[in-house]
């Protein structure tokens, strides 16, 4: 009885939908080990199908249902209905796997002896019979040989996809870092045994710290399978290859047929694949492999090769394709994998749109209606830029009479500035003439002093600004000792400030030794004390240093009538006087944060009104505690 239905069944798996066509020997023959049920190998038999049927080469397919076959009676059988089905022998013979071409090895040494042959997907060793085959006796050396020796003599080529087991389980190592176990999901076929070997050798070779576990039919049912994956974490790659299960037996038919589907709803870490089997669908997350359209593609091109006169065996043995990462975007997701976790260089399905791809119908839009506006702003672009000629040219005269109208103003200002002290020098000196007072006397000299130094300083100034101007402003630099400087700056300013205001300087324990310019570190400090002296009318003034991280930091504080918030931000621009009750040009400020720009410095204030205010600038140098000579090189 199970003889008769093992006939039937493969009466009614060889009748497939294209028939051979005995009136033409242009025909190509594809002849799988199993059936063309699988994505993979279905997605390879249609490839050729639609290639050649538009070049008028019909293509049939046969399935040997290799895993049926209990014995070489079953061989037999099924090597006699090849025979009396194709009399004719084709142009092209495809097997796919090396099984299909050992079942028909007979029928390559008499029948179609000579017809160009192409094994797909074929591997490295081949049980040398048909009886180990069946047996699925792997373990035996001495009953495996060489493929490449076992086809000698044979008009074959030979179409490898490798096994990147290393490179897809270093992916799952970058997935799921915490991984300790692979788990390998197959059937009991030749192939799968195989491949298990094959996984098993380079985790011992590669991974020796990952364990392995199997699940295999017909060990386990269907339904144990799907119970067996629900127990495992995110610790295990799970790697499903084959599940392949004869309805016959008393399994679910629905868990059979859907396997796939529900492999990935019950395991909770992602499932892998050694090979294509269609992860578009959402079912696997992918792995490093051949994709079945690269190596439907190179199965094309060999035919073409052989149809163009090439034979079989003049044809290299070669890979059927480049390798890549392929892996499902949302399976990953789903599967609570962070997408940070997820390889550059992978090849991404279901992944979610770009910005461009959600948007690209709002941006190509745009664009059109960018184009249409400059396509309008190229129409009106000769007026437009008769506009703008006039407007540069009114600019540039306004500009002018703006230059014409501070220099106006500047010789106005400096000429008051200039006619204020000297006004009091030339009043004064004839009032001396005319005095009979010792105390008037040394009043008016103290006044007439007064308005010389503030008329040299004006001078002064303005001969910084002019050499600022040309950019002719000098520095000459030198070892200078930072303490004695602010101790000389301190005595002589001690005099200065008002009655009741005190002068104090605060200066490391250390005395720190400087490579700079001396006398404009001079110029910005005086100026600050200068200032401090004319604003301060009660408590005290502050100077001082200290070092920083990259060099020193000066300041000069106060506790005079401080600056107003909304004019501290204009407090270092030219002509900045904000009391013109108290004499100054305003340029004194402006011309400190110059010399400090040029030392590579930063200046600044701290103010409140009423309360004093703290001027500060810090310069970049080398800092020494000893008296040594410090040269520019140095520095």
């Amino acid at each position: 009885m199970k003889r008769l239905f093992f006939i039937l069944s493969f009466i009614l798996l060889t009748c497939r939908s294209l028939a051979l066509p005995h009136d033409k020997d242009d025909y190509i023959l594809v002849v799988h080990s199993i059936n063309f049920s699988e994505v993979w190998t279905q997605g390879i038999y249609e490839a050729i199908n639609n290639t050649f049927a538009k070049e008028n080469m019909s293509v049939v397919g046969e399935e040997l249902s290799i895993p049926a076959m209990k014995d070489t009676t079953d061989v037999n059988e099924k090597v006699g209905i090849l025979r009396k089905k194709y009399t004719v022998p084709p142009k092209v013979i495809v097997c796919i796997g090396d099984p299909s071409w050992l079942v028909c090895r007979s029928l390559f040494e008499k029948e179609w002896k000579g017809v160009p042959t192409i094994i797909c997907h074929s591997q490295e060793l081949i049980p040398t019979k048909i009886e180990y085959l069946l047996g699925r006796d792997l373990q035996t050396i001495q009953h495996m040989a060489l493929t490449e020796d076992q086809v000698k003599g044979y008009n074959v080529t030979r179409l490898i996809q490798p096994l990147f087991v290393k490179e897809t389980i270093e992916t799952i190592k970058k997935l799921q870092p915490e991984l300790n176990k692979i788990v390998f999901i197959r059937d009991n076929r030749y192939i799968s045994l195989y491949t298990e070997q094959e996984l098993s050798k380079t985790m011992q070779a590669d991974f020796p710290e990952l364990k392995l576990k199997v699940l295999s039919t017909p060990d386990l049912s269907t339904e144990n399978l799907l119970d067996s994956l629900s127990l495992y974490g995110k610790e295990t790659g799970i790697i499903y290859y084959s599940w392949f299960v004869f309805k016959q037996t008393q399994e679910n038919h629905y868990l059979i047929d859907n396997v796939q589907k529900m492999t990935n709803s019950f395991s909770q870490p992602p499932v892998y694949l050694l090979a294509d089997l269609n992860i578009e669908t959402g079912n696997f997350a992918g792995g490093h492999y051949i994709s079945e359209n690269d190596f439907s593609k190179s199965v094309i091109s060999t035919i073409r090769l052989i149809l163009g006169g090439t034979e079989a065996r003049d044809i290299s043995t070669h890979i059927g394709g480049e390798p890549h990462t392929h892996l499902n975007y949302q399976h990953l997701f789903n599967h609570g994998i962070e997408p940070s976790r997820f390889p550059l260089n992978a090849i991404y399905y279901q992944q979610p749109p770009t910005f461009f791809q959600k948007y690209k119908i709002h941006i190509f839009s745009a664009f059109a209606i960018i184009c249409l506006l400059a396509t309008i702003a190229v129409l009106r672009f000769r007026l437009y830029f008769q506009k703008l000629k006039q407007e540069e040219e009114r600019r540039e005269k306004e500009k002018a009479e703006e230059a014409n109208r501070l220099k106006s103003a500047f010789l106005a200002n400096m000429s008051h500035e200039i006619r204020t002290p000297l006004n009091a020098i030339v009043g004064f000196s004839n009032l001396i003439a005319h005095s009979e007072s010792p105390e008037d006397t040394i009043e008016f000299c103290n006044i007439i002093e007064t308005n010389n130094e503030l008329l040299l300083q004006l001078v002064n100034d303005i001969l910084d600004l002019s050499k600022i101007e040309a950019d002719q402003l000098e520095f000459t630099f030198s070892n200078i000792d930072v303490s004695t400087l602010f101790i000389t700056l301190a005595q002589t300013f001690k005099s200065r400030p008002k009655e009741g205001v005190t002068l104090e300087y605060s200066i490391p324990e250390r005395p720190c030794y400087i490579y700079s310019e001396k006398t404009r570190l001079t110029q910005v400090i005086t100026n600050f004390l200068t200032n401090a002296c004319k604003f301060t009318f009660e408590g005290c003034i502050k100077m001082g240093y200290e070092e920083t991280g990259n060099g020193l930091r000066f300041y000069v504080s106060d506790t005079g009538k401080g600056i107003t918030r909304e004019n501290v931000p204009h407090v270092f621009e030219r002509f900045a006087k904000f009391d013109n009750f108290i004499q100054g040009t305003g340029l004194g400020l402006s011309i400190c944060q110059t010399i400090v720009k040029r030392l590579n410095g930063e200046i600044g204030v701290e103010s409140k009104e009423g309360k004093g205010s703290t001027f500060w600038f810090t310069i970049p140098c080398e800092v020494h505690h000893e008296n040594i000579v410090i040269s520019g090189s140095a520095q």
